[in-house]
């Protein structure tokens, strides 16, 4: 049988660390936890709208779309940290310091892959359309992420980083991150994307 909306149990999105904005110390954790919060109200839209969609529709193929975009947010956010946010922390932490973030990816990989599979399944008409398979494999891999995410910024606080790191040296990752994000990033696409599950004045919900 499947879950009604009225019964579906979604997961709340992280609450927002307080801090100044404008501090690079703070901001670290802050925007993380934006971006992490843009990822779990993704999935769980993915979650929910399902049941509201049919096969061999516009509608149908759009949400597809869309769930593939969530899909390649977690991972392009993924290899940033592993290529290069957390090696940056590690040289002024230690070596180890953002090991156990990385391990944490492994956590869920699995539930990941199968999403992602069958996401590209869904899009190539290659496996019939299957709204309670769809809905759990959704909710299997937000079950672990969302623990994830969450444990992740106890990593990132400005306590531990301004014992290690300058003002000039947070500018420094700023300014290659943003040349990363714009060659990575899609007009059409990623703008809308973080627009649509933005919201960094009313988590956690």
């Amino acid at each position: 049988m499947a879950t009604s909306e009225s019964q579906l149990e979604l997961f709340h999105c992280l609450p927002i660390p307080t801090g100044d904005l404008n501090d690079l110390y703070d901001f670290q954790a802050i925007r993380m936890v934006v971006v992490h919060n843009i990822m779990l109200r993704g999935f769980n839209s993915m979650a929910y709208y399902c049941s509201e969609v049919e096969p061999n529709t516009t509608k149908f193929d759009a949400f597809l779309d869309y769930s593939s975009q969530i899909i390649e947010l977690l991972h392009d956010h993924h290899s940033m940290e592993e290529e290069m946010y957390f090696p940056f922390l590690e040289r002024n932490l230690g070596a180890g310091a953002m090991s156990e973030n990385v391990s944490g990816h492994d956590t869920f990989k699995p539930q990941l892959e199968h999403l992602d599979d069958l996401v590209k399944q869904l899009r190539a008409h290659q496996t019939a359309w299957n709204m309670v398979e769809f809905r759990k494999a959704t909710l299997d891999l937000l079950s672990p992420l969302r623990k994830h995410l969450g444990e992740e910024i106890d990593t990132l606080r400005a306590w531990k980083l301004k014992d290690h790191f300058t003002i000039a040296e947070l500018q420094g990752f700023e300014s290659a991150l943003e040349e990363r994000i714009k060659s990575n990033s899609s007009l059409t696409k990623s703008l809308q994307l973080l627009y649509v599950n933005g919201d960094a004045v009313h988590a956690a919900w």
